[in-house]
């Protein structure tokens, strides 16, 4: 074999000379940009003997002293298995946030039909015959047996047969009375 090449052997054409010669500063800058990257396989918390700490991608300098040591390669891309079981995960999580709005409006629009009800009955007990009014008589009488169901008012004997005395008088019918209020 000999080792001059033969004209048109593996040569380019002109127009694909002219796009590698354009692309070619592209890819030297992504090469650049991409080195830092690719050189810093691990990260160095470094401490320093004033007690400055510094986190950097070379190793700490003479002097300092390294606290920890890091290895930053990146996360591998997650497998199809994980990002099934991650957009399972989503989905349910989802159907939980609508369940859990679908609950919250329905428990909204009961207490709204509750409040409804009550205003409805409201305003029919209002639009009602209202209730018959209590004679003194009946009055008294509540008041008597409400004071003699508190114990923490601690009536004595004749507190009680005075409150009795006057649940009589006010019963009493004005008209079987004479003019000054006796009985005849």
């Amino acid at each position: 074999m000999s080792k001059h090449r033969q004209p048109g052997a593996g040569a380019l054409p002109a127009r694909a000379c002219g796009h590698a010669r354009a692309l070619r500063p592209m890819l030297i800058l992504a090469l650049l940009l991409a080195s830092p990257l690719a050189a810093a396989q691990a990260l160095y918390k470094c401490s320093d003997p004033q007690g400055l700490v510094s986190i950097q991608s070379e190793p700490c300098a003479k002097g300092s002293s390294e606290v920890w040591k890091r290895e930053a390669a990146p996360d591998p891309e997650p497998s199809p298995e994980e990002l099934a079981a991650r957009a399972a995960l989503a989905q349910a999580e989802a159907q939980r946030i609508a369940e859990t709005a679908r609950l919250a409006e329905q428990q909204r629009l009961e207490a709204q039909a509750r409040i409804a009800d009550e205003m409805r009955l409201r305003d029919a007990v209002a639009s009602a015959v209202p209730p018959p009014r209590k004679s003194e008589c009946t009055k008294a009488h509540d008041f008597n047996d409400l004071a003699l169901q508190l114990p923490w008012l601690e009536l004595t004997q004749a507190q009680r047969e005075g409150i009795k005395r006057w649940v009589v008088l006010t019963c009493r019918d004005p008209d079987l009375l004479g003019g000054d209020g006796v009985e005849p």
